[in-house]
């Protein structure tokens, strides 16, 4: 953009001026030659000082459209993968699409709104605003209806979620990340939505590729965990596997140190809370049910994880992770309050890891996952569940000891048209949440099923999708439904 900048008036136009001024001045006809140079001098200065007044003006509307230009490009351009944490490469935030375990394709939704991460961990944010030189602000919801094909009673809409969220950069190496979600519009005593926070960490840079993080922070599994914004993945609904298996969006508090390699290598790894098995109260998902969230989470059992990625060669990722630790903190929750299973002497070490791949390039994204997870001492722990049961003639649900899911994803984008674009999808996925149950406990055919979902998504803009999609459940086929979805990230 060019600016205007008045230039300094050439003599001619300065005699000029100079002549007019002496046709109207009060001077005498026989006005003396030193007079006459003082006049000259007086409107001399008078025309600097004019000049530099216009100057300084100048200056002033030139930084204001620079002001402009900087906070056009922020708002439609995401931070550099290559400066920020997973969404982080460095100190700063990156778009919470870009993660550990994913890219985001030149012909995905979301392409100009994020960056292809070579690397990446746990995401505060989708492209973020900046409010001023250190603090940045962004935001992503979603608006869903899910029809029933074979029961209309369970049709639906929902505002799924409306997330805030808010950093701040203290130094080129320190920053701090948070994420604020509340789901299902209303948040009270008497209504089913929720307030929280899903992140809330600081990042330091230790050295080029090495990060230190500590706070709550996404765990760096799967391919939605991290990037759950509703333009970086296909699909209404987060996929099954993703959500029942690995229980997105799952966050634990502790520490952790990521970063990459030269060589394309992407790692993570960290030590901090992990599951409470005493909380168990939902088969369809075991791990959904026992996160703690960091809400006075028990932590007399700590877990460790780690993660790695290889992202060397160009739209292709490959990688996995494992996460492990004891469950059941000294039987802090019977302590705590006996009206629950006395769990005292087991240790119920959970277990899950992940393994996927995937490949980006020439309008196509696909996708192949494969997440496995268990309870030890399952059969101690549903022996003890039991007895509180008879006992207290109560129907709580038994742990697992295995469950799994894997499923298989292609997307090709078939229509663009500038920033808009159009690319169907199909899946197909299979998950067992009592894949092994202990001797004696039998497992709910419910809790396992095949399904297939083809789909369709529409962006109007990169960081705006529509989206509408059938699925199919095999096994339990009155959840069969037609879903349509509006998301946004900014």
């Amino acid at each position: 953009m060019s600016y205007f900048l008045p230039k300094r008036r050439k003599p001619g136009v300065l005699g000029l001026a100079v002549l007019g001024a002496l046709a109207f001045a009060p001077l005498s006809v026989h006005a003396s030659e030193a007079e006459l140079k003082a006049l000259i001098n007086q409107l001399q200065q008078r025309l600097d000082a004019q000049d530099a007044k216009l100057q300084s003006q100048a200056a002033e509307i030139k930084q204001l459209h620079e002001q402009t230009d900087q906070m056009a490009a922020l708002q439609g351009k995401p931070a550099s993968a290559a400066a920020a944490p997973a969404q982080m490469a460095s100190a700063n935030p990156v778009p919470a699409g870009v993660s550990m375990n994913s890219t985001i394709p030149a012909n995905s939704p979301a392409a100009s709104a994020t960056a292809n991460a070579a690397v990446a961990t746990a995401s505060p944010a989708p492209a973020m605003t900046r409010a001023n030189s250190d603090t940045s602000f962004g935001g992503y919801g979603e608006l869903n209806y899910n029809n029933y094909v074979h029961d209309g009673s369970r049709t639906q809409a929902d505002l799924r979620r409306f997330v805030l969220l808010l950093n701040h950069q203290f130094s080129d190496r320190l920053s701090f990340n948070s994420e604020m979600e509340w789901e299902h519009a209303v948040t009270s005593a008497s209504d089913q939505g929720e307030s929280e926070i899903e992140q809330a960490f600081l990042n330091y840079q230790i050295a080029s590729g090495v990060n230190l993080k500590a706070g709550l922070f996404l765990m760096p599994f799967g391919f939605i965990n991290q990037s759950h914004e509703p333009p970086m993945f296909y699909g209404v609904e987060r996929n099954e596997v993703e959500t029942r298996i690995i229980p997105s969006t799952w966050r634990e508090g502790g520490i952790g140190l990521w970063g990459s390699t030269k060589s394309g290598f992407a790692w993570d790894v960290g030590v901090t809370t992990g599951f409470d098995v005493a909380k168990f109260d939902d088969p369809s998902a075991p791990l959904h049910a026992i996160h703690q969230e960091l809400q006075l989470a028990k932590a007399h059992d700590l877990s460790v994880y780690g993660a790695l990625n290889y992202q060397g060669i160009p739209g292709w990722t490959v990688g996995g992770g494992v996460f492990t630790g004891n469950s059941t903190h000294d039987n802090a929750d019977y302590k705590a309050n006996a009206d629950g299973p006395d769990l005292s002497g087991i240790k119920g070490r959970v277990t899950l890891w992940d393994v996927h791949t995937r490949w980006q390039g020439h309008g196509w994204d696909l996708q192949a996952l494969y997440t496995r997870g268990t309870i030890g001492e399952a059969a101690k722990i549903d022996a003890s569940i039991q007895a509180f049961n008879n006992a207290t003639q109560s129907t709580r649900p038994y742990v697992p000891g295995a469950f799994y899911g894997w499923l298989m994803q292609a997307a090709y984008t078939v229509w663009e048209h500038g920033n808009m674009t159009l690319t169907p999808f199909v899946r197909y996925e299979r998950y067992n949440t009592q894949a092994h149950m202990p001797e004696g406990f039998a497992a709910d055919p419910a809790n396992a099923d095949h399904v297939a979902t083809m789909g369709l998504t529409f962006s109007p803009y990169p960081q705006v999708v529509c989206k509408a999609d059938y699925q199919k459940y095999q096994d339990n086929h009155k959840n069969d439904r037609f879903n349509l979805g509006l998301g946004y990230m900014f």
